[in-house]
């Protein structure tokens, strides 16, 4: 699974979860699209889950098929993903 961060790079460099890649959703809505194959399973995530939906619904009209809005970074630490 291939975790994408769509928050801001500054927000990124302050803390991320491990793995994770940085696609600002301003770039996403700008048509910059990760570079996957339309089916990879994807989890998006930003700091409330606002911003994961909307570039979760960006990537499904640009025909990306798997893709989970985990919401905001503390929830997805208070499942266990590491920072």
């Amino acid at each position: 699974m291939k975790i994408i961060d769509v928050r801001t790079k500054e927000e990124f460099d302050e803390e991320h979860l491990i793995d994770a890649v940085n696609l600002d959703v301003s770039e996403i809505a700008n048509g910059k699209l990760p570079d996957l194959p339309k089916d990879a399973p994807i989890l998006l995530y930003c700091a409330s889950g606002g911003r994961s939906a909307f570039a979760k619904q960006a990537l499904e009209r640009a025909g990306f098929t798997n893709i989970t809005n985990g919401g905001g970074l503390e929830g997805l630490k208070s499942q266990g993903f590491k920072v």
